[in-house]
């Protein structure tokens, strides 16, 4: 998988952009608030279909358009397909094409696959357990179209649920509606715990290898998946008091994390900052590799300026993995990837681009 040419028109500080990425590392270079992650992000959003960054997909639109867009020519298995999303201001509205067709998410997703990698997600480890599952999601609804619906109607399940728990503490409905509704978050939950603990299988069998690499070491990581799957309907009866009380509901698969152990231990309580960042990296790798193994196809690598976030040894450990993947490289410094092998350098500057 490949993306070949990108183009952009009224996205962030880029009115009007193409740009063609016929080289194994496109590495871009600029101080900071040029542009350099607006790139990586409309990459990420061509793939995805939302931003990382933006809470509304519209706030990525240059204020004074009333359209825009991104496109890329992906080429997957020797054949070529362009993808398109498309943002309008009024009425407001999003809209992803494969080709001139507009398709659902479900349909969408998958066809342009990427690994993200940002200065934020060295805190994975002790982050937010939101951040965690965001990883998983956003790994999985690029592999799966199955997933991407089942998660999909969890979170409508779910939502619909919590309004009702908020009408039966206000009196307004019976409580014996949960139960049609429990029954169909329990369909639903099951569905996305399957593709989730498949991930997890494979973390588990290869964390350890993954992070001696990266730490040239003999610690051990792996991890503790921390779910409510077990008894998940009688988990929801045995919590619907607390439920009614709050008016939300508190197990389930929004509700999962998973703990990053090091020789036993919590690494978020007990690990440096360094054996984080081999930890994150044994994560990405992993990620990597999963999707490679499951799709045959190694998915694109972003890095948004994270050379200047690790030490020596383990920029050395990057690089490495940078020559296995197409890859488009953020930094501040030409130091951070001058000496990379197949790059294609580009000076970022007020949303211009030029080769150096």
């Amino acid at each position: 998988m490949r993306l070949k040419r990108l183009t952009l028109e009224a996205f962030r500080n880029y009115a009007d952009l193409e740009l063609n990425l016929d080289a194994p590392i496109t590495a871009l270079v600029g101080p900071n608030a040029q542009g350099k992650t607006n790139l990586l992000e409309s990459i990420a959003f061509l793939a995805l279909g939302k931003s990382f960054r933006a809470t509304k997909s519209i706030e990525t639109l240059q204020w004074d358009r009333p359209h825009g867009r991104i496109k890329g020519l992906v080429e997957d298995q020797g054949k070529e397909i362009e993808l398109e999303v498309f943002l309008q201001r009024s009425p407001e509205s999003k809209k992803v094409k494969l080709g001139s067709k507009v398709v659902t998410p479900k349909n969408y997703l998958g066809n342009l696959r990427v690994v993200l990698f940002t200065p934020d997600q060295l805190d994975l480890i002790s982050g937010s357990p939101g951040q965690r599952r965001q990883f998983l999601d956003r790994l999985l609804m690029q592999l799966n179209a199955g997933y991407v619906e089942s998660f999909s109607q969890y979170q409508k399940i779910l939502d619909h649920r919590n309004a009702l728990l908020k009408k039966i503490g206000l009196g307004r409905t019976d409580p014996w509606e949960l139960d049609l509704w429990d029954a169909r978050l329990v369909e639903e939950a099951e569905k996305v715990w399957q593709k989730r603990h498949a991930f997890m299988d494979f973390l588990r069998a290869r964390l350890t290898k993954d992070y001696q690499r990266i730490a040239e070491g003999s610690d051990e990581l792996n991890l503790h998946y921390e779910t409510h799957q077990a008894d998940f309907d009688q988990r929801l009866i045995a919590h619907r008091d607390l439920d009614l009380r709050t008016g939300s509901t508190s197990v389930g698969p929004h509700r999962d994390d998973f703990t990053l152990m090091l020789n036993g231990k919590p690494l978020k309580e007990t690990g440096s900052r360094g054996e984080c960042r081999s930890a994150v990296l044994a994560l990405k790798r992993a990620e990597l590799e999963y999707i490679h193994e499951k799709t045959g196809e190694k998915p694109l690598l972003l890095l948004d300026d994270v050379f200047s976030e690790l030490d020596e040894a383990r920029q050395a450990a990057l690089g490495e993995l940078l020559q296995e993947y197409q890859t488009i490289i953020t930094t501040t410094s030409t130091e951070h990837v001058k000496s990379l092998r197949n790059a294609k350098i580009y000076r970022v500057g007020k949303g211009a681009l030029e080769a150096i």
